[in-house]
């Protein structure tokens, strides 16, 4: 789980300052039936997305 959760720092690094958000403030929402986007929410309220990708995971 620690791998995960690194694997998952750096990559909100790219979208969000690491002091804004944490990577257990963030999870993946489906946009549709074949996409989904990383989303990470601030404890103020606020979200932020990535882009939709392909995925088979949404149903």
């Amino acid at each position: 789980m620690r791998v995960m959760n690194k694997m998952a720092d750096r990559l909100l690094e790219l979208f969000a300052p690491h002091t804004a958000a944490r990577a257990t403030d963030c999870d993946y929402q489906c946009c549709n039936r074949s996409t989904k986007k990383y989303c990470c929410y601030y404890p103020s309220g606020g979200q932020h997305c990535g882009g939709c990708v392909s995925t088979r995971d949404c149903a």
